[in-house]
């Protein structure tokens, strides 16, 4: 990592919490729809569509990004609620989708080419040739490694 900072990326189940977290210095913060979309999706938390609006223009305007995780399954033969998470993510100017499902992941890829594409822990990629799979097929520039793994 010789040349590179630390980036502070932290939770932001609400918007007082993305506030709390950009005012504390995140350097980016990730957070989920009020939907089926988000594997966090419990009573009381998340955001609408309004409200992530005003979390990118609050986090862009003190220099932080914010990244939406759209971290389940598509639902076979009914994709249309995880598509529109994406256009919504992508209209709403989120800096990166956080992206589990291989489906979704092409077409983000296609559809939104300078929407950053970053694979969630839900993926299991555990190996090289797993993550270069996705980098190369659909440009993911983040990885989140599954917690199983060791540091070798």
């Amino acid at each position: 990592m010789t040349g590179r900072r630390l980036e502070l990326v932290c939770p932001a189940g609400t918007p007082a919490a993305l506030r709390a977290a950009v005012d504390a210095g995140a350097d980016a913060v990730y957070l989920g729809f009020r939907d089926e979309t988000n594997a966090r999706n419990f009573p009381g938390l998340n955001f609408s569509r309004d409200e992530l609006a005003e979390g990118v223009a609050y986090a862009s305007a003190r220099g932080a990004r914010v990244l939406v995780a759209i971290n389940t399954f598509a639902r076979a033969g009914e994709p249309g609620p995880w598509l529109r998470a994406i256009d919504d993510a992508s209209r709403l100017g989120a800096w990166a989708v956080i992206l589990a499902d291989i489906g979704l992941l092409d077409y983000a890829a296609r559809n939104h080419p300078d929407l950053r594409r970053h694979l969630s822990v839900q993926a299991s990629a555990a190996n090289p040739e797993t993550i270069r799979f996705y980098d190369s097929e659909f440009g993911v520039r983040r990885v989140v490694l599954p917690r199983v793994l060791t540091v070798r």
